[in-house]
């Protein structure tokens, strides 16, 4: 046998041991990739081998954290919201049964239209519109936007009519809020609809109108708007605030609508130019407890194409301030709003009411509300409130609202998730030229919220 003969005799057995041992080591990893594959599977159905191993106890919990968060790509969304069911009755009749801004007049010589409401003429009404579904988005940062972390929100409710009012069983999509916000350490910016800046507290009672009308100002519009949120120290920060949003989201105002010139486009839109509203507060806790105060503004115009007492641009203006103060630990507070302006109906201040058309005055009005709250138990809730919107009579023409005053009580049962409450409100709005209307109002509901 020669040399290499010899040789690769020798090597031989080694060589298919190698092979083999490559062999195995390639089928070892595969094995190892399909179990993985198999791991990852198993998470997200909502946990591994091991954990399908645990006590029922610890499978439940497992599956509460992970139904409600979702992860796509660098994104997770985490769904909430309630489901709910009110119930309402008033003795005598508001201008709507479910979303009130006033009460109409029981007066007999009142004319006849939305204002003759007449005297102690009982309703009642259920509904499941407050019903909320809503989808929180933690995103990634961007490392181009000098690493803004992205956030946002989706939020709707059942409240949304249309044009025509529609059956109570064929409840509509209404959006709600609907914003993305870019924001780097102290400072962010919010682009889409959400909630004005101004008037940012809303009292206990009156969820499907928030006393708007009645003492509330602020609605959502869309817009954008900067926050700067410095630390003063670990438990204060002062908060400034600025929005430049869509004037006439909310009234929907186009005075000249039956004109020739003006039909089809919003006052807030022909002035060509937006709603800015700014806001400046103090943050911080006492006893563990938040305690904010703020102060703010609100600016707009109107420009109908056709001339109201000899003018076509109106102004619209808000001052306020906002105060929620713990008092005795989580178990006692007050919360409220002040505010003065004109020209309110878009902001929901005015009782609704704007601008005269007959003088082309804007309406000037005051109001605000005031609400303590106690907690006696963990699970049980009372509050006690006055609101008041007051338009000023010397603006208004005659058969226009002008007083709405509101006292209220309410209270809240939670056994979480479940939440029940009932309301009582003793509601009276007045009228320039005849007589007011009085209602007792009485709001029940029960939610589940997840």
């Amino acid at each position: 046998m020669t040399r290499l003969g010899a040789v690769v005799v020798t090597l031989l057995p080694l060589a298919c041991g190698v092979a083999r041992a490559q062999d195995l080591q390639s089928l070892e990893k595969k094995i190892e990739d399909q179990q993985r594959q198999i791991d990852e599977l198993r998470a997200m159905k909502g946990g591994s081998a091991s954990a399908a191993a645990t006590n029922d106890k610890d499978k439940a919990a497992d599956d509460t954290v992970h139904w409600k968060e979702l992860r796509v790509g660098d994104s997770k969304f985490k769904i909430y919201g309630f489901l709910r069911l009110d119930a309402i009755y008033d003795d005598s009749r508001p201008n709507n049964t479910q979303t009130v801004g006033f009460i109409l007049s029981e007066d007999p010589a009142a004319p006849a239209g939305s204002t003759a409401g007449h005297r102690n003429k009982p309703d009642f009404t259920m509904h499941p519109r407050l019903t909320r579904f809503g989808i929180d988005f933690d995103g990634p940062t961007v490392s181009g936007l000098s690493d803004a972390k992205l956030t946002g929100k989706l939020e709707v409710d059942f409240y949304n009519n249309g044009l025509q009012p529609q059956a109570e069983s064929r409840e509509a999509l209404r959006l709600r809020h609907g914003w993305l916000r870019m924001g780097w350490d102290d400072f962010s910016i919010l682009a889409g609809q959400t909630n004005d800046v101004i008037s940012p507290l809303f009292p206990i009672v009156n969820p499907d109108f928030v006393m708007w009308g009645a003492g509330n100002l602020g609605d959502r519009r869309p817009q954008l708007r900067a926050e700067y949120a410095p630390k003063i120290d670990d438990d204060s920060k002062v908060i400034s605030q600025g929005e430049i949003g869509l004037t006439g989201a909310n009234d929907n105002q186009d005075l000249d609508a039956a004109g020739a010139n003006g039909s089809g486009f919003r006052d807030g839109e022909t002035s060509g130019l937006p709603t800015f509203q700014g806001r400046l507060a103090y943050a911080t806790t006492v006893d563990k407890q938040p305690l904010e105060v703020g102060a703010w503004g609100h600016y707009a115009w109107d420009k109908p194409d056709t001339q109201f007492g000899g003018k076509n641009r109106f102004s619209s203006y808000a001052l306020g301030i906002d105060y929620k103060i713990p008092v005795y630990e989580d178990r006692l507070w007050v919360k409220g709003e002040l505010w003065t302006g004109a020209n309110l109906s878009d902001v929901r201040g005015g009782i609704l009411q704007g601008i005269n058309k007959t003088t082309g005055e804007e309406i000037a009005a005051r109001g605000g509300w005031a609400e303590v709250g106690f907690k006696p138990e963990t699970w049980w809730t009372l509050a006690a409130g006055w609101s008041t919107d007051d338009p000023d009579n010397n603006d208004l023409p005659s058969g226009a609202r002008s007083l709405n005053r509101i006292w209220y009580l309410a209270t809240r049962f939670q056994w979480k998730p479940v939440e029940m409450g009932v309301d009582f409100l003793h509601w009276k709005t007045e009228y320039q030229g005849f007589g007011d209307g009085t209602d007792n109002r009485v709001q029940a509901f029960v939610s589940y919220s997840f």
